[in-house]
């Protein structure tokens, strides 16, 4: 890679930062260290997503007769709490989150820095990583644009053509009939439009942060591990090579915390997306195969676009994962093939190398499983293997 790929690539780098400081920022889960204002907005975006999932809740008691429209109603709720979940995890562990990320961006940082054979080695990833975390936000996006943007057209073309009547079926969630109340044909129309604008944007720009935040943070903690097994591997001629496995050996020891940090924090998410996507997707099959006679080509392209994100959402996990514990497996084999053992190393580093080796490959646990592609398999083997007993079971009741 030249100079000016990899100054391509750092400029790629800065970008998806920014990006994702963004996304954290509007859907109230910063990491910045001003505690007060983002707390503050952040309990504001929780009350909003609590009261939109009390409303989606109620749109599925409403529509408990027609099925289909109950499914996708039953959708919306189940990712308004993932929105829930994913914010009041943030709200609760904030200066714990705040002083892990800005310690681990130092260390990234560090590495960086240092010469351009380590950079080329911690950009490797990089393109797939942006491709997956703008893909993914890309078409959350534009199925959020997709599902409030005719409403506003309509209105538009109504004030063009100075007919100011509201229509309360133009609402984009609730077409009028999810609320407790009658939705008033004046101008409190609009605040009933406004609100579920708001909402809808919360709850779908929280998915893209948040789950783009976690490739972001294994991306950061992955190149710098490889960064650390590349200094190993390729140690400096003007560098003895037991003083640079001393500083990789202690950089290990910091970044062991903030793995941890990333388990208590994704944990609970992941497992949430894994159980609630496999119900969803499994629903989701069982309904389009029962109904394939009454085909409709738009509700069959949201059913196919909702299971995609879905899909791909479950994927984005696995795959970080999965690299998260390549890049220590790589650094594990980084020490043992570096011939530590003919240095003259005092007692500590050794025993803190000898616990490197004997640590078990480096994963983030959701309570039953690893976050690997292994569980990804398992995942989609889950699903389709629940789709046949619903099939089944169907069949049978005929």
């Amino acid at each position: 890679m030249t100079d000016k790929g990899i100054d391509k690539r750092l400029q790629a780098y800065r970008i998806y930062k920014r990006f994702i400081r963004i996304l954290l920022t509007i859907c109230g889960c910063s990491y910045s260290s001003t505690k007060s204002k983002s707390t503050n907005y952040s309990v504001y975006v929780l009350l909003m997503m609590i009261l939109y999932a009390i409303l989606n809740v109620h749109m599925c008691y409403f529509h408990r007769h027609n099925l289909p429209i109950m499914m996708k109603c039953i959708g919306i709720t189940i990712s308004t709490f993932g929105a829930i979940l994913k914010v009041g995890t943030f709200l609760t562990n904030h200066n714990y989150l705040t002083s892990h990320h800005e310690m681990l961006d130092d260390l990234f940082e560090e590495e960086l820095v240092r010469n351009e054979k380590i950079r080329m080695i911690m950009f490797l990833s990089l393109p797939t990583t942006c491709f997956l975390a703008f893909t993914y936000s890309a078409i959350i996006i534009a199925c959020m644009l997709a599902f409030y943007m005719p409403t506003y057209l309509l209105i538009i073309h109504d004030l063009c053509h100075l007919n100011l009547r509201t229509a309360n079926y133009t609402l984009p969630v609730t077409k009028g009939y999810g609320y407790f109340w009658t939705v008033p044909n004046n101008f409190l129309y609009y605040f009933h439009l406004l609100y579920e604008t708001n909402t809808i944007s919360f709850s779908c720009l929280t998915a893209c942060g948040m789950d783009s935040a976690f490739g972001f943070y294994v991306y950061q903690f992955s190149s710098t591990m490889r960064a650390m097994t590349f200094r190993i591997m390729n140690p400096p001629p003007t560098e003895k090579f037991s003083d640079v496995l001393k500083a990789c050996v202690v950089k290990h020891q910091k970044l062991l915390p903030y793995r941890d940090m990333l388990e208590h924090m994704y944990g609970p998410i992941v497992f949430w997306h894994i159980v609630t996507n496999a119900v969803l997707l499994c629903a989701l099959i069982y309904e389009m195969s029962s109904s394939f006679s009454d085909f409709n080509i738009a509700s069959s392209f949201v059913s196919l676009t909702y299971a995609a994100i879905k899909l791909l959402q479950t994927f984005m996990y696995a795959w970080y994962g999965t690299v998260l514990t390549d890049a220590f497996e790589d650094f594990r084999n980084g020490v043992y093939f570096g011939e530590w053992h003919n240095y003259r190393l005092d007692h500590h580093v050794r025993t803190n190398i000898v616990m490197i080796m004997m640590q078990k490959p480096m994963t983030i646990n959701a309570f039953f499983s690893s976050v690997d592609m292994i569980m990804f398999t398992n995942f989609v083997n889950t699903t389709m293997s629940y789709f046949f007993l619903l099939q089944s079971v169907g069949e049978k009741g005929k």
